[in-house]
């Protein structure tokens, strides 16, 4: 096919769309590892919190049957993002394939950033009781409160009575054993021990050196132990490393299983490429396009430590 102003745009859409979909293909290890990565199919997805039932009572002949209570329900709405490049006609007939080139790859790293950035204020934000991220959305849960706080209602029915996973404590080996024994404390809306079993450590990289002394699994005695007592947490806590968190200090004892079901990744559109042709400005136009929400439906999989 002849390049003419009227399918330019057309015959660099294949080469284009396979630079974006290549570098969109990448993995992203933050996202996929810790949050539950959903399909949606509508503008928002609606998670219906149960309280607990208590304990099995002994049987006596007849099955008592029990109802829930209702907790609190999250509402994830899908968010749009979209972001275009254009390619002038006098690079294609230039033979300026490379410039061509990264502007596709630079498009396709806006989204990647964009999404790991987006996924990252999820913990950058999770100390506020009261704000907006960067869509206009709360960053509080459906409880009211952000997601590591002092005072998460037990449940709609007694929001009286709190519970706290939010601290002040420096990353040490004795505030992640106090941290550690806070969490399995942890209590559903009846009271009861829910078993929470912290394996995940998540810090910004200021405090990479640090975790890996206390947790490493070659870290077989305490930090600073003048009479080698061995290190109970060696191996124990997988450190986890984020670049994108900014708070030089803040970090998180998680667990990770109850993280997969409870912190949600919603993806309504994976990003898209398209293209148009601007027939009098002798360019072509392309374009991403993506949907998605962020949320999570409870928090006892975490606790958060924010010193001054």
């Amino acid at each position: 096919m002849p390049l003419t102003s009227g399918n330019f745009a057309d015959l660099l859409k294949p080469g284009l769309k396979r630079i974006f979909d290549i570098a969109m293909s990448r993995p992203s290890p933050m996202i996929d590892m810790l949050f539950s990565v959903e399909s949606s199919g509508r503008f928002e997805e609606q998670y219906q919190g149960m309280g607990a039932l208590g304990q099995v009572p002994p049987f006596d002949g007849t099955v008592p049957y029990h109802d829930f209570d209702a907790g609190y329900r999250t509402d994830i709405r899908n968010y749009e993002f979209a972001m275009g490049v254009q390619v002038e006609r006098r690079l294609v007939d230039d033979d300026q394939f490379n410039q061509i080139r990264r502007r596709a790859s630079n498009m396709a790293d806006a989204f990647t950033i964009t999404r790991e950035t987006d996924a990252a204020n999820v913990f950058i934000n999770a100390f506020t009781d009261s704000g907006t991220n960067r869509m206009g959305a709360s960053t509080n849960g459906a409880d009211g409160v952000g997601l590591c706080s002092t005072a998460h209602p037990y449940s709609p029915a007694n929001t009286g009575t709190t519970q706290s996973n939010e601290g002040t404590y420096a990353l040490t080996i004795d505030n992640l054993d106090t941290v550690r024994q806070a969490m399995r404390n942890f209590t559903d809306d009846k009271g009861q021990l829910l078993g929470v079993s912290p394996d995940l450590l998540l810090v910004p990289p200021e405090l990479e050196r640090t975790a890996t002394q206390i947790v490493s699994e070659r870290a077989i005695y305490e930090p600073g132990s003048a009479e080698y007592d061995v290190n109970m947490f060696s191996g124990r806590f997988r450190p986890v490393v984020w670049d994108r968190l900014t708070d030089s200090n803040a970090w998180f004892l998680i667990d990770s299983t109850l993280m997969k079901q409870h912190l949600i990744w919603q993806n309504r559109i994976t990003p898209e490429f398209s293209q148009a042709e601007d027939f009098d400005g002798l360019t072509a136009k392309f374009r991403g396009y993506m949907r998605y929400g962020i949320g999570w439906t409870d928090w006892r999989f975490i606790y958060g430590n924010n010193p001054s």
